[in-house]
């Protein structure tokens, strides 16, 4: 588990959790030893299921919950002991909270009118968020006369117009459809890029956390498993509950034979043997796991391998648009998902034959074997 968590080459972060735990209850964390730094004009998600902690990071940095223990700070000074009022942080919900009985203009130019900014200077501001996410149409509608992709850049205007220091972002896409929130997601990519905004995004969602962000914090029980930027935690977990939660994953399971080199050959229960990189302080007679993204699995040319191979029976292929889902057993309790490129259709295995799949030893890792967080 990697816990301690500072952006690369950052000298002092804008934004540092140091040791902070949260207790609703005295007795019980929801998260626990926390340690965060984020640079500033990083875009970082917080990436985990229900109930992990993430949520609650974002809060205790919003102001809206306290820490138990632990400080955060902001551009080197106390954050946690001022009230969210004064934190210069704008945030944007998943619902919106917009506030129905006034114009759009009237709503993105709120948090303005609560700082007493003069009206003149709140209707430019306003015009200028408004053009920032490309709304000055409907400056004098309601919310409900907007569709949900909208409001919901109604709500990130509103979050901008007072040109925070930081930008929190709780599940904003969460109730959008499937083509709105891709779309959303390039429009929000496109202001932190030119707006040079400093992010910190919650999601469930590991598609949205690896398109995004410049890194991704993965929590589970609490406590961040890992953070890294997206290709390093897709293709190097650091351990079992990353490999698994993060895209999909094959996963072979049995007992290490040899390790050498950084290199860990496990035995299958079937005798067969496989290998794969390892990180982790393992050690032989030990169970381990090999976890193998389903794109890296190909089917054998006759006397071709890429360095491990395994003979499966063909159970069942699907169409996917752009590839084939084939799903294979390769021993009496074990089973493997393949993803075949659509160029590959004319060469599809039938449902009940026998096939040699192959993979590249590095684009594999041999893991300790527990789902839970280490």
């Amino acid at each position: 588990m990697m816990n301690a968590a500072t952006a690369p080459g950052a000298a002092e972060p804008f934004i540092s959790f140091s040791n902070v735990s949260k207790s609703y209850d005295g007795t019980d964390y929801v998260v626990y030893g926390l340690n965060l730094a984020i640079n500033k004009g990083e875009f970082v998600a917080l990436l985990g299921p229900s109930g992990s902690g993430k949520t609650t990071t974002l809060m205790m940095l919003a102001g809206f919950e306290t820490p138990s223990k632990g400080e955060i700070c902001m551009a080197g000074k106390r954050l946690d002991d001022r009230p969210p009022y004064e934190r210069d942080i704008g945030m944007v919900f998943q619902n919106y909270a917009l506030f129905p009985h006034m114009s759009i203009a009237e709503n993105v130019g709120f948090p303005l009118s609560v700082r007493a900014v003069p009206r003149s200077e709140i209707k430019q501001r306003v015009s200028r968020a408004l053009d920032m996410v490309e709304l000055s149409h409907v400056a004098k509608r309601r919310p409900a006369q907007l569709s949900g992709g909208q409001q919901q850049r109604v709500a990130l205007a509103r979050a901008l117009v007072f040109e925070p220091s930081l930008i929190l972002m709780d599940e904003p896409l969460g109730a959008l459809d499937k083509r709105l929130r891709e779309h959303m997601q390039y429009e929000i990519m496109r202001l932190h890029r030119e707006l040079g905004l400093t992010t910190v995004y919650v999601t469930h969602d590991q598609s949205e956390a690896l398109t995004m962000s410049d890194r991704v914090a993965v929590f589970f029980d609490g406590r961040i498993q890992q953070i890294a930027p997206p290709h390093e935690l897709y293709e190097q977990p650091h351990n079992a509950f990353v490999a698994n939660f993060v895209g999909e994953n094959n996963g072979l399971s049995g007992r290490i034979s040899r390790i050498e080199n950084g290199l860990a050959t496990l035995q299958l229960a079937n005798g067969a043997e496989v290998r794969g990189h390892t990180s982790q302080d393992l050690s032989v007679d030990t169970p381990g796991t090999l976890f193998l993204r389903p794109e890296q699995v190909s089917l054998a040319t006759p006397g071709v391998s890429l360095g491990n191979s395994l003979r499966g029976l063909v159970q069942e292929t699907i169409y996917c648009g752009d590839h084939h889902r084939v799903h294979l057993r390769v021993s009496a309790s074990e089973q493997l998902i393949c993803k075949l490129p659509n160029t590959w259709s004319h060469r599809l295995p039938q449902t009940g034959s026998e096939v040699e799949l192959t993979w590249r030893v590095a684009d594999c890792k041999v893991l300790a074997p527990s789902a839970s967080a280490t």
